[in-house]
């Protein structure tokens, strides 16, 4: 982290040239829907706070504080001081990094609350306990900048990182992977930044588990950072800056210890920008589940394709906060005009692209093809006693998942090729989905 820049404001840096994460974020547009709300808390869970002027007024406040926890708790130390303890906390690493995430956050929602949880490496427990606190006490969304790293089978306050040793599954401290599962099915949004290697493919196995939220990093010119991990868990991407760089406007700038601002770059900062940018959600959609918001996160990001740096693109708070109410669900759509029918090894094969216009995935998404309109009865005039049987009748289906706001292309092996029009048939088979059915006409083959 740098020397402090002059004249910065939380409430004003997005106007600056040091504000391009917010830009690049589209921070300015979302604040136009909302700003946060109080309701929501945001916990920043790192390795220990000092405060900022600029924070006063966007702290959480605990309501009913029992051991002086009035704006979170120090899981290391076991008491509310939250500040940084041990050999290193007088770094300007340790000194900045939690203020500096949490200036992120208050920069991207400042309405919603920031409450602050310490945990540190030479305090295992800490990790775990320092989720629950955040959980029992109302946190909405997690932001973890930091992620656990095994000790090892002999222990000691040193991780095995920092002794040679890659990366490896906690099994030395099993509760924190409980306590994320915890927090998730709590409601709990919880998210990462991807670990700082440079485009080294590497496994960090506490940002791929399922309840995480993985972010990867991006610069300022909305490509990947050359900091960035190349992992297959990557879900979306948010401003992390670029390491190695001698113009300061690579880098990303927030709020230091004590005063000022300072600036730093990592997985660390794309995790409190996204934290950010999911209080706004949370703000605006306070009915939605925690998976529904990360649908909504990941379907309004910016990008195109997944990327195994950057997944489904860098966040847009400004689409993600306009989503529509009607868009709040899976909604499928058979473009008929698509359909195709082409021989494969003498086999007619027929293929149509499905669109999403909710905002929902939909993970199993069934396609079914017949040789008649399957909401008429082909024999009007039939009974029980004298059925006529598959005048109308399926031709083959498939299964397969469509991302929402987002389109895929399905293809059904047909038995064989009607003479007449053929209809398609689209619906979900997720458990809790919608009922909703597109039945499309399509014409006949040439």
């Amino acid at each position: 982290m740098a020397d402090p820049a002059p004249d910065l404001h939380l409430s004003t840096i997005q106007q600056t040239p040091y504000g391009w994460p917010y830009r690049q974020l589209r921070v300015p547009q979302a604040h136009r829907v909302t700003r946060g709300d109080p309701g929501v808390i945001v916990a920043v869970i790192d390795l220990g706070y000092v405060g900022h002027p600029h924070h006063t007024g966007h702290l959480w406040v605990n309501p009913r504080p029992t051991r002086g926890d009035i704006h979170g708790f120090d899981c290391v130390d076991d008491d509310p001081s939250l500040e940084p303890t041990g050999p290193m906390a007088d770094t300007d690493y340790y000194r900045n990094h939690h203020t500096f995430v949490a200036g992120e956050v208050i920069g991207c929602a400042p309405e919603c609350r920031v409450m602050i949880v310490r945990v540190g490496y030479e305090n295992p427990e800490s990790w775990w306990r320092g989720i629950d606190y955040a959980v029992e006490h109302g946190a909405r969304v997690l932001v973890m900048p930091h992620g656990f790293l095994t000790h090892g089978p002999r222990g000691g306050s040193v991780p095995l990182f920092y002794r040679g040793t890659d990366m490896t599954y906690p099994e030395d401290n099993p509760r924190i992977r409980r306590a994320l599962d915890d927090a998730y099915d709590a409601g709990c949004l919880i998210v990462r930044g991807t670990a700082e290697n440079r485009g080294r493919r590497v496994a960090f196995h506490m940002c791929a588990v399922d309840s995480v939220i993985a972010v990867g990093s991006s610069n300022r010119h909305g490509r990947a950072a050359n900091i960035a991990t190349d992992a297959d868990y990557v879900e979306v991407g948010a401003p992390g800056g670029q390491r190695g760089t001698d113009d300061p406007l690579d880098l990303v700038w927030s709020t230091g210890g004590g005063d000022g601002y300072v600036t730093s770059s990592g997985g660390c900062m794309a995790a409190g920008f996204a934290g950010g940018v999911a209080g706004l959600v949370c703000s605006r959609f306070p009915e939605l589940s925690n998976e529904h918001v990360r649908q909504v996160l990941r379907n309004t990001a910016q990008g195109d394709a997944w990327d195994s740096r950057l997944g489904w693109g860098i966040l847009d708070a400004a689409a993600a906060v306009s989503t529509k109410p009607s868009q709040l669900c899976q909604s499928l759509h058979i473009e008929a005009k698509s359909a195709t029918v082409k021989a494969v090894r003498r086999k007619p094969m027929l293929s149509v692209t499905i669109h999403s216009r909710g905002a929902y995935d939909v993970e199993k998404a069934m396609l079914v093809a017949y040789n008649g309109d399957p909401r008429k009865a082909a024999a009007p005039r039939a009974t029980m006693a004298k059925p006529q049987l598959l005048l109308t009748r399926q031709l083959g289906h498939t299964i397969a998942p469509v991302r929402g706001l987002s389109s895929a292309q399905f293809t059904v092996g047909l038995t064989d090729l009607p003479l007449g029009d053929i209809w398609l048939q689209v619906c979900t088979l997720d458990r809790h989905g919608s009922d909703r059915v597109d039945a499309r006409r399509v014409e006949p083959p040439t």
